[in-house]
């Protein structure tokens, strides 16, 4: 079959370019060869809050979102632990100092000093006071005395009732004897006992001797004692304390201490207070001295 020369000029036009860029393509080689195109991994997004999560396909395996990975990686990584807190220690104090003077028409010279300190756990108190005065006048001594008081106290689980072992060095250079030693023991009550107010009452029996004096004997003696402290506030107290020891022969031949004191915090950085106290001792056989003893004092307080 022959072909009219109109058609064999739109096949040349056709099929010509197609074969020149054939032989190009051929010619340039691997330069433009077809590309090895990977497929990626599908990118499954998050779950919204209170979004339901469909379970995976059959044969593909579920990876969970990036942030809650890394939110386990955190919460299964080991924490720093927190240092314990050192427990409070069962002791507290205070020392105490006087001094004043004069000098010119008159010469006088106070000195005083003081020290408290108690060990208070859940089963016991242990109590410590310490109290030392010297005075002159016109270079002539006219006060020189030391007083200790010891206590321990054995506390019973919710209950008001406590047992106690109780003892005193008396020193006074202007009395009669050296040193007088007394201890007792007894019972206690707490009638009071809250966090701004303690009461108590005891009851109890000891002895007591005046080393180097006329009555150098022990004497069997009745203890009747009371205790007072309250928190007037967040920076003052106020406490009272009384004791009365007569002989369990005679009730007629008593001592009699009583105490009471004011403390005012003036610098709670340094715990440092003001103290104002008042101590009166009583003894009815002074043996030729006075038979009462009062002393005063207005002194500077650091607890610890």
């Amino acid at each position: 079959m022959l072909r009219s020369p109109l058609v064999g000029l739109l096949l040349a036009s056709v099929i010509g370019p197609a074969a020149v860029a054939q032989d190009r393509i051929a010619a340039a080689g691997p330069a433009l060869a077809p590309c090895d195109v990977r497929r990626l991994p599908p990118i499954v997004p998050s779950p919204m809050p209170g979004e339901m999560v469909r379970p995976a396909a059959a044969g593909v395996v579920a990876q969970p979102p990036p942030e809650a990975a890394s939110a386990e990686a955190f919460l299964s990584r080991p924490q720093p632990q927190a240092e314990p807190e050192p427990e409070p220690t069962p002791w507290e104090g205070s020392f105490e100092l006087g001094l004043d003077g004069s000098s010119g028409n008159s010469e006088t010279f106070n000195f005083r000093f003081g020290f408290d300190a108690q060990r208070k756990t859940g089963r016991n108190v242990l109590d410590l006071d310490l109290d030392y005065r010297k005075t002159s006048s016109e270079d002539v001594e006219t006060a020189n005395r030391a007083l200790l008081d010891w206590r321990y106290e054995r506390l019973f689980e919710a209950s008001p009732w406590t047992t106690f072992l109780h003892g005193t060095l008396d020193y006074d250079e202007f009395k009669t004897f050296d040193m007088r030693i007394t201890t007792d023991i007894g019972v206690g009550r707490k009638l009071i006992d809250t966090k701004r107010t303690e009461f108590a009452g005891r009851l109890g029996t000891g002895f007591s001797r005046e080393i180097g004096g006329p009555d150098d004997v022990w004497v069997p003696e009745a203890v009747f004692g009371l205790e007072f402290k309250h928190k007037l506030t967040d920076r003052q107290k106020i406490a009272f304390s009384t004791e009365y020891t007569p002989d369990m022969a005679s009730f007629d031949d008593f001592r009699m201490k009583s105490r009471a004191s004011w403390e005012v915090l003036i610098d709670e950085e340094m715990n440092l207070s003001l103290k104002l106290s008042v101590l009166d001792r009583y003894d009815s056989t002074p043996n030729g001295a006075e038979s009462n003893d009062l002393d005063y004092s207005a002194v500077l307080l650091w607890k610890f």
